[in-house]
């Protein structure tokens, strides 16, 4: 019996030592799967800031899109504006002007100046008139000056007198 009861023994030892392996290898499944879902718990709590962040990017670009589209069409509107006004500078340049001749320049130390506009009779009946610059106190003066310069007798006609306006 004894070689029986050692077998016995033997296999009891044995049944242990599988139960005490059984249960380490138990534990370490489990432990490997705590570990398993913490690493998942930490990955899904980055996931969540990763996913606000790309959020917070992507109503970052539509507002930019959005104010992008605003400003472009406000530059539409300057660039038609800027047009219009550059085909108005144009008209108004190649537009004749009207020029003041200056007969005397020494007189216009006095205190005032005065446009007076001088006309001539032609051939024809017509009158070509001229807008001359005197220095004068007076529209009287200016007149009278004006009638010294250009006299009746050779068929000049002063028109209008009035006061000079820059511009």
């Amino acid at each position: 019996m004894s070689g029986a009861l050692l077998a016995n023994i033997g296999l009891i030892v044995l049944l242990f030592y599988s139960l005490i392996q059984f249960t380490l290898t138990a534990r370490a499944i489990e432990d490997d799967r705590r570990l398993r879902e913490r690493r998942l718990g930490r990955l899904e709590e980055e996931l969540g800031h990763v996913t606000a962040a790309a959020n917070d990017a992507k109503a970052t670009a539509e507002g930019s899109a959005r104010e992008v589209a605003t400003l472009e069409e406000a530059l539409a509107v300057l660039r038609t504006t800027r047009a219009e006004a550059e085909a108005k500078l144009r008209e108004l340049q190649s537009a004749p002007r009207r020029r003041i001749t200056v007969p005397d320049k020494a007189v216009l130390v006095h205190g005032r100046l005065w446009e007076v506009t001088v006309g001539q009779a032609g051939t024809e009946g017509d009158v070509a008139t001229r807008p001359y610059l005197f220095g004068a106190t007076t529209d009287r003066d200016a007149r009278f000056r004006a009638e010294q310069r250009f006299p009746t007798g050779l068929g000049f006609r002063v028109q209008k007198v009035e006061r000079f306006r820059r511009g």
